[in-house]
């Protein structure tokens, strides 16, 4: 039932016994003829006079326009931060899903994107998993640490490259992931929002052309298109003494983040 109908309804209940009552006349007695008897007006009882039930309906509508109003507010409310929390920040995406689906069949690049999120949220068990999210043709999410973050992409990776999904007739299923660390404000329903969640997605993204050189830092070394993880300067930092080998990569600069940023690469294949 709409509001406007309730409304309708309850002023109408206030309306009705009223105008019967002040309709309504005292019965004849029977058995007598001539004029009718006649006694000195009653006034009825104040509750059901029609003005004040037209009130109290008129009242009552006012209360449910009120109620609805204050439901429909804090639907419409948005969440409040429930606090901050430092996480590390994974992206991995799907390397040419587009080409994938345009040139093989939307059948083989879903089987590529099923794939990779089953296996990326298999690699994450036991390493610290806090957040997932689906990004359509990957996954972002946030460990307690930068070090689960990196042993999560690493085993994603030999975890492809030792057990290559069959997506025949299509190419190997390729990835690229990027990682940063930072402070994460955390809302009342759990989703996340930092500016380290976009630095690790333009890291995920990033090329060779999008590498500057900088005076006395010399070439910027080759980085691969695919089948690789980058850091942000936070995160290999936080690296450091976990033993797991990584580089400085070069000086990029990041869409949406001012200046030009230190970027690592995780030597991940065996014997890199």
């Amino acid at each position: 039932m709409t509001l406007p109908l309730v409304i309708a309804v309850v002023i109408a209940f206030g309306w009705a016994p009223g105008a019967a009552l002040a309709q309504s006349s005292a019965p004849a007695m029977p058995g007598m003829t001539g004029p009718a008897m006649e006694h000195p007006p009653t006034a009825p009882p104040f509750y059901r006079e029609r003005t004040f039930l037209v009130l109290v309906g008129a009242g009552l509508a006012g209360t449910g326009v009120l109620a609805y109003r204050l439901r429909r507010a804090r639907q419409r409310r948005p969440a409040g931060a429930a606090g901050f929390v430092n996480e590390a920040v994974l992206v991995v995406d799907l390397v040419e899903s587009t080409h994938l689906a345009t040139h093989y069949g939307d059948a083989v690049a879903m089987r590529a994107r099923n794939s990779l999120k089953d296996r990326t949220l298999a690699a994450a068990e036991g390493r610290g998993l806090a957040f997932a999210e689906n990004t359509g043709d990957g996954l972002l999410m946030t460990f307690a640490s930068v070090r689960g973050a990196v042993e999560t992409a690493i085993a994603l990776l030999e975890d492809l490259r030792d057990r290559a999904p069959d997506l025949a007739p299509g190419p190997p299923l390729a990835v690229r992931a990027g990682i940063s660390y930072g402070e994460i404000l955390l809302d009342e329903r759990g989703a996340r929002h930092s500016a380290a969640m976009n630095k690790a997605c333009r890291l995920e993204a990033l090329s060779r052309e999008g590498f500057t050189q900088v005076a006395g830092a010399g070439e910027p070394d080759e980085i691969p298109e695919r089948n690789r993880i980058l850091l942000d300067e936070a995160a290999a930092s936080e690296l450091r003494g976990a033993g797991i080998p990584h580089r400085f990569a070069g000086f990029s600069s990041l869409k949406g983040f001012p200046g030009l940023h230190r970027v690592y690469e995780v030597r991940w294949e065996t014997g890199a």
